[in-house]
């Protein structure tokens, strides 16, 4: 019906626009923290811009939800102020007529999220890090820019005065270890990248080795014509990053608390789409005189605790503190259960607008 459509669009709309702030909000977080990486480490363009949009990305399941609880309370904190509640209730729409019109728009906003956590989300995340993997490379002789020294991490520092075919002129490299630091200067430094992810760095022409650890006091350890170092240049993965970039069948049947952890947030996440449009709908059962500005950060808040305190159960999980279930399915249910102790008090209480 119309009213019908008329309901969902004035809700939905502030939906959206919540949604274009926050991910505006996150892409912005991102993008000026991967570029301040490029402009030290020399990032090439394309990879900031696929890494930002990854993260971006991964935080979906997290803002449509959220977005959701603020646009529908937002939505019908306005129906209210104008009394158009009122009208649509004299006219026969309730409060089931008004989450029947959502219905479709939530289930579809759940089945969304459903896909980007259970599906989008491991892809995502080894794409990620395998794009971190690649510009984490403790050296790359391709970044270093002429005059300027070059941080690789906090073991690597490199300087050249030059380049020239594809590799750097009359170089110092400081290379920090766990016992001595070291000093190599050369006339010509190249790089080599072997197809086992390992790196060689060839020093050429004159090439000298010091020691700079404060008790040899930039002792020179000797003088080469040539020069090399192998190491690895790709630190392996870490727990986290395996799990996260596990699909789904393969995490389904394991008991490894962290994967157990993972698994939950994929299912929890499409769960919270309802749970947290029920939620917004029961906050929007206020005093109209309260004013649009507290329906806000009352939903704010709710939204924050909730995801918190579900951060706070995936943390548990993943050391093991509680079982696999109920788990993080503690938060919706919790929320579930504020839902209907509410809903009966006002059943016992005079009518209230919705």
């Amino acid at each position: 019906m119309r009213i019908d459509r008329y309901l969902a669009r004035e809700i939905l709309r502030p939906t959206i626009g919540v949604f274009i702030f926050l991910t505006v909000v996150v892409l912005v977080f991102y993008a000026s923290k991967f570029l301040a990486r490029a402009a030290v480490e020399g990032l090439p363009m394309d990879v900031v811009i696929q890494m930002s949009a990854l993260r971006l990305t991964l935080f979906y399941d997290v803002l449509i939800p959220a977005s959701l609880l603020l646009g529908i309370v937002i939505g019908l904190g306005r129906l209210q102020s104008a009394y158009e509640i009122i009208a649509v209730a004299a006219a026969g729409v309730g409060r089931f007529r008004i989450l029947a019109a959502l219905a479709g728009w939530i289930l579809l906003l759940a089945l969304v999220v459903g896909a980007l956590s259970l599906v989008f989300r491991p892809w995502a995340y080894s794409t990620l890090y395998a794009l971190e993997q690649q510009v984490a490379a403790e050296v790359d002789v391709e970044r270093v820019e002429p005059g300027r020294f070059q941080v690789g991490d906090q073991q690597w520092l490199i300087y050249a005065e030059g380049r020239s075919d594809g590799g750097l002129d009359d170089v110092m490299v400081h290379q920090r270890g766990e016992e001595s630091e070291g000093l190599l200067r050369a006339r010509r430094l190249e790089q080599v990248n072997l197809p086992d992810g390992m790196i060689r760095l060839v020093f050429s022409g004159d090439v000298r080795s010091y020691r700079t650890d404060s008790m040899a006091q930039d002792e020179l350890i000797g003088r080469f014509d040539r020069f090399e170092i192998a190491f690895q240049s790709r630190p392996p993965p870490q727990r986290d990053q395996l799990r996260r970039a596990l699909s789904t069948p393969i995490i389904f049947d394991s008991s490894d608390p962290v994967e157990v952890a993972e698994l939950s947030w994929r299912f929890v996440s499409p769960i919270s789409v309802f749970v947290l449009a029920l939620a917004a709908v029961a906050m929007s059962r206020v005093n109209p005189r309260l004013g649009q500005s507290a329906r806000v950060m009352t939903a704010t808040l709710s939204g924050t605790l909730y995801f918190s305190f579900l951060g706070v159960l995936i943390n548990w999980l993943e050391q093991g503190t509680i079982s696999p279930w109920p788990g993080a399915f503690l938060a919706p249910m919790a929320v579930l259960l504020i839902l209907a102790v509410r809903y009966l008090l006002f059943q016992r209480g005079p009518g209230a607008p919705l």
